[in-house]
């Protein structure tokens, strides 16, 4: 008696130590590891039924293989079972419960249920004295299951409310973001703007790295944005779509009809396709590879992503019509203007500086691009050096380039740190322009007798500083491009520049040019003749990279600008140079 009422005792103490909290994890810890501290039970498990199958979701002593297993049952035991079966009752034991007592060398199982609803199991090893388990700890054991049993499905509810919650909370950032990104796409009625924006928000949203535009009109199709995906290989892909059913919305590769095109997409590691429609007219596909967190893309994404695109495909065919519409003598006074701006923001002469040579060059893709560089005298040994990438094209880009250059032009006639001139920067930019305007900045300031070089990079193609060894190294120290999170902090490094030394910027254009067959000229490119070409001057330097851009694009219309900016120190003695076009 007085045993009976010491077990009642301690089964209360435990139910009040359970109903303490509903966080599942402590409840099962509780549940698991009590039992065994107090029966000296070596080893033990606790599986929970879910997704149609049992699940070990908490183990002691297991080996490692065991602690993810899973196994499903064709009916669930009512009371508790020792382990190995006597042959009278094996029939009576699921046969998958028992060969994962034999592997994991557990003893007994106490199943647990709550309003009819199986809710799972607690298993547990050999006592550390060898003894069996008799039928009293077994009744105990049981007792504790039962007792246990509310709780975990009240933790388990309270899960399913908090994941509940967090695909409320999900839904409602997706819908803020298309709200947000609906507002940006109206606001322009540029293709390339449009597309930037639909490629930003795939990144922010689905934290993907490889995704591809396909757009196509009538038998002309075109890749104008393919990021991490082999746009050839792609393109012959994309040829097949042709021969399947379009889908009406985003899919799986393995959800098309056509297996043979749905491996080549696999093959080629696309994980989403969606289609661009617009009314009845497809106007191409987007592509997207797998997400950075490895998650899989579940029903959700896939309408995030069929109602993103299709934002997208309604503001690619207004930009369309508004191309077809607008006037041709309207362009040109509006390109003519904005290059008029353009051109007064370069400077005109670069300084000489001695024992250092300079050399800025620009070439806008259209009449009007862009790109913005700029050399500025702080101090008769002090000069700083920017290099930007607006985005947009036309007037309004423009207006934003002349608007960085005059604040950074007051900003460095103080003596605000470079830091704190950036930050200023980001945050003018940021309450002046819209969510689709922003800028990648790179700054540097050049100390011609202390030979340092003190820079920030805010989002853009890191410079590099290529030594007269040959040795690259990338200028990476700095933050968030200008314009879109107003508090962003920035970071900057000071480096020392040996004679021969040279730092050489430039734009996206350079790295991003494309050739007919699609392929960029490439970071690797632009390194290797860059270390080819150490021991010649910044302007030398300069056009045999033009000359190589060239040759490797061929007749290949390119859409964006190319700017340069590079300084080199030369020595002391030697003439000073600086030029700019």
């Amino acid at each position: 008696m007085n045993r009976r009422l010491l077990e009642l005792a301690s089964l209360f103490e435990l139910s009040q130590l359970l109903n303490e909290s509903l966080e599942l994890s402590r409840v099962l810890n509780n549940l698991l590891l009590i039992p065994m501290g107090r029966m000296m039970i070596s080893r033990g498990a606790i599986l929970l039924h879910r997704d149609g199958a049992y699940r070990v979701v908490m183990s002691k002593g297991l080996p490692p293989s065991l602690r993810q297993g899973s196994f499903s049952l064709d009916h669930f035991p009512d009371t508790p079972l020792c382990f190995p079966p006597s042959s009278q009752t094996t029939e009576t034991f699921p046969a998958p419960l028992i060969e994962f007592a034999r592997k994991a060398r557990l003893k007994v199982a106490i199943p647990f249920r709550s309003n009819n609803r199986n809710l799972g199991m607690l298993m547990f090893g050999s006592k550390l004295d060898g003894s069996e388990f008799g039928e009293e700890e077994l009744d105990y054991l049981n007792s504790l299951a039962n007792i246990a049993a509310t709780t975990i499905n009240n933790a388990l509810q309270l899960e399913e409310i908090r994941q509940i919650n967090r695909q409320l909370d999900r839904k409602i950032q997706a819908l803020e973001t298309l709200f947000d990104v609906g507002q940006g796409l109206s606001a322009t009625l540029d293709a390339g703007q449009i597309l930037k924006l639909l490629t930003y928000t795939l990144m922010g949203q689905m934290m993907v790295t490889r995704h591809a535009i396909l757009l196509q009109n009538g038998e002309n199709r075109e890749f104008p944005h393919c990021k991490g995906f082999e746009a050839p290989a792609l393109k012959e892909v994309a040829d097949c779509l042709g021969n399947t059913a379009v889908p009406l919305r985003a899919v799986r590769p393995t959800d098309l009809a056509d297996s043979r095109t749905a491996a080549r997409l696999q093959q080629q590691g696309v994980e989403v396709l969606i289609p661009i429609h617009q009314q009845e007219r497809l106007m191409g596909y987007v592509f997207v590879g797998p997400k950075a967190s490895g998650e899989p893309y579940d029903a959700g994404d896939l309408e995030f992503l069929t109602t993103l695109v299709s934002q997208a495909a309604i503001s690619l065919e207004n930009a369309r019509l508004f191309q077809e519409t607008l006037e041709k003598q309207r362009m040109e006074e509006e390109l003519h203007l904005a290059r008029t701006i353009q051109k007064q923001l370069f400077p005109r002469e670069l300084p000489a500086l001695p024992g250092y040579e300079l050399f800025g060059y620009n070439r806008p893709s259209h009449q009007v691009g862009g790109d913005y560089y700029d050399v500025i005298p702080i101090t008769p040994r002090q000069v700083a050096v920017a290099i930007g990438d607006v985005s947009g094209k036309g007037v309004p880009a423009s207006l934003l380039m002349a608007n960085l250059q005059s604040a950074l032009r007051v900003m460095m006639a103080g003596t605000v740190p470079l830091t704190e001139v950036v930050q200023r920067l980001n945050r003018l930019i940021h309450q002046n322009t819209s969510m689709d305007k922003f800028i990648t900045f790179f700054i540097g300031i050049l100390d011609t007798e202390r030979h340092t070089f003190q820079y920030v990079n805010a989002g853009h193609n890191p410079p590099y500083r290529v030594s007269d060894n040959g040795e690259i190294y990338p200028l990476e120290a700095g933050g968030l491009l200008l314009g879109v999170v107003p508090e962003a902090e920035y970071q900057s490094e000071t480096i020392s520049l040996a004679p021969g030394e040279v730092i050489f910027a430039y734009t996206d254009g350079v790295n991003e040019a494309l050739n007919a067959q699609g392929e960029e000229f490439g970071d690797e490119r632009l390194k290797q003749l860059l270390q080819k070409l150490v021991g010649h001057s910044v302007e030398a330097m300069s056009t045999r990279l033009l000359e190589a851009i060239d040759a490797f694009v061929g007749e290949e219309f390119q859409a964006d600008d190319i700017t340069l900016l590079a300084l080199r120190r030369v020595g002391d003695d030697a003439p000073a140079r600086g030029r700019g076009e």
